[in-house]
């Protein structure tokens, strides 16, 4: 079945919202928006509902999905947090547990939340194998290093190298920076200036020591921010100078770190930032504005040129959402309860099960679960790879960004 639609609901695209309307899906494009003229063999009925585009994680660490978090901060940067974390039971308890389980595992986690497009921060040869397996979109093609100060992680070819790679292919550049507020690290800008690796396919993640003048060059040099505002704050008692970036027009996206230092998902990660950003400025950062940093925002971020939109010509990633309060408000208080289908390139993924035919229709490999006390369907084998987990580290492991009931052993 290459051709079927969803019908009856408020659709965000996300810059407008398009009340009481049909999206028809071929292959793995939007064909169209609007009046379905002829019978199609699937067509879901999402009347009160909201389909957004497909969620996209910013900034993630697919290898490190555990919980809980570890930490004693506020940390100096991210070096100690990291002894402490390879210290800590709960790291030798995560190492039971084989990559490709952690994989899947950090893969279900988004996809559950409406995620459709993760960044996974890590080199090519670690995530590689597993690309090909996993449930959820995850981006193939970066450059990349992973932080700036000597103290940095072996990971690529040096600033200067990546850089090229990235203008070279016109693919994302991607960093940790400024994370932490030591000698070096509040400089780490001028460090990636210097090895010219700051312009537009630069992905700067973290950015707390960003001083004014820092953002002002990130602006004049086209470059994009991810927030990791949860991560942050557990980590070092403070996150980046979001309100002046949003005054300076910088592209700012949304992502969720691991859940080892930050939140549970994208779903819990918005409203984290609504709500610190409200706390800490006295002003409220807009529905309109979170639901655009995780859609637009970081499509133009990691140049993906048909993804974040719902437009035809663009890849079909769509998620329905259970309507509350109005469409931008319905995607920013959703829980996982509330994601009701998850639409990757066409296909479905992940949804109610009263959705069930479009998965029997497109001739999917798929089973029921019970999610967080509602029955789903989802691609693959979701309560196997629990289960699989649970043996490998003796007990039953239970995780509240997967709170799907399953039988151990």
């Amino acid at each position: 079945m290459k051709k079927w639609c969803i019908v009856g609901a408020d659709v965000l695209t996300p810059e407008e919202v398009l009340q009481k309307t049909s999206v028809v899906v071929m292959g793995d494009k939007i064909e169209r928006i609007g009046h379905v003229e002829q019978k199609l063999p699937v067509v879901i009925d999402a009347k009160n509902s909201v389909l957004s585009p497909g969620l996209i994680n910013a900034h993630d660490h697919l290898l490190g999905t555990y919980y809980p978090k570890v930490g004693n901060g506020p940390y100096e940067n991210w070096l100690p947090w990291d002894n402490d974390l390879k210290s800590s039971p709960v790291y030798r308890e995560r190492q039971q547990i084989e990559n490709r389980d952690l994989y899947l595992l950090g893969a279900y986690r988004n996809l559950v939340s409406g995620v459709t497009t993760v960044s996974d921060h890590i080199p090519h040869f670690v995530n590689d194998p597993f690309l090909d397996i996993l449930p959820v979109r995850v981006i193939r093609d970066y450059a990349l290093v992973h932080s700036i100060a000597s103290f940095a992680l072996n990971w690529g070819d040096g600033i200067e190298e990546e850089y090229k790679k990235a203008v070279k292919n016109d693919i994302p550049f991607i960093t940790h920076i400024a994370e932490g507020f030591d000698a070096e690290t509040v400089n780490d800008l001028k460090v990636l200036e210097r090895h010219n690796g700051l312009g537009e396919h630069s992905v700067l993640v973290h950015g707390i020591a960003f001083s004014e003048e820092d953002i002002d060059k990130i602006k004049k040099k086209n470059a994009s921010v991810v927030w990791c505002g949860d991560s942050n704050v557990f980590m070092f008692n403070k996150t980046a100078n979001i309100r002046y970036m949003l005054e300076k027009g910088v592209n700012v996206c949304i992502g969720t770190d691991s859940p080892m230092s930050g939140g549970l998902n994208l779903l819990y990660e918005m409203k984290f930032d609504k709500a610190y950003y409200q706390r800490t400025y006295g002003k409220e950062l807009s529905d309109e504005q979170i639901v655009k940093m995780v859609t637009i925002n970081p499509a133009k971020a990691f140049r993906m040129y048909r993804h974040g939109r719902i437009k035809p010509g663009f890849i079909a990633d769509l998620v329905i959402f259970a309507r509350k309060g109005n469409a931008y408000n319905s995607i920013v208080q959703a829980e996982l309860k509330d994601v009701k289908l998850v639409v990757i390139a066409g296909k479905a993924m992940y949804g109610d099960v009263e959705y069930e035919e479009i998965f029997f229709a497109q001739k999917s490999q798929y089973q029921k679960v019970v999610l967080d006390g509602k029955e789903k369907v989802v691609i693959g084998d979701l309560i196997g790879l629990l289960r699989r987990i649970s043996k490998a580290v003796g007990f039953k492991k239970e995780f509240p960004f997967m709170p799907v009931e399953f039988k151990y052993p």
